[in-house]
């Protein structure tokens, strides 16, 4: 069975927003703890959006959160690219190792949330 044909690219384009916006609104306010909490409190509201099951609402939030880390890698990498200097060089400093280990962490954040939202 085909299950990307039959996902709900609906939910993912709200969820990608969500996680976006609170990541930043959150990470604003308490640094790289809040945008942590804004990837975990978003990805609950995706869990409980799709309403269906655990595998689907770890599902939808893992795809969530892990397309929202490549927009962030890549609006990163657009930083370090521009100037040697702020937050886009910092982080691109553990190279691509550590852009795949952040990523696998927010594809787990979304899993782990979208299981807890989808349960509530």
């Amino acid at each position: 069975m085909n299950y990307i044909a039959y996902m709900d690219y609906r939910e993912i384009l709200i969820g990608i927003l969500t996680v976006l916006i609170l990541s930043i609104v959150l990470g604003l306010v308490a640094g790289s703890i809040g945008s942590i909490a804004g990837f975990i409190i978003a990805s609950i509201m995706i869990g409980y959006r799709v309403n269906q099951d655990i595998s689907n609402g770890a599902i939808y939030g893992s795809i969530s959160c892990l397309l929202t880390g490549v927009i962030f890698t890549l609006a990163m990498l657009f930083m370090s690219l521009i100037s040697s200097v702020g937050p886009g060089s910092d982080m691109m400093e553990f190279g691509f190792t550590g852009i795949i280990i952040g990523l696998m962490v927010n594809s787990v954040i979304g899993a782990i949330g979208g299981a807890i939202g989808a349960e509530l």
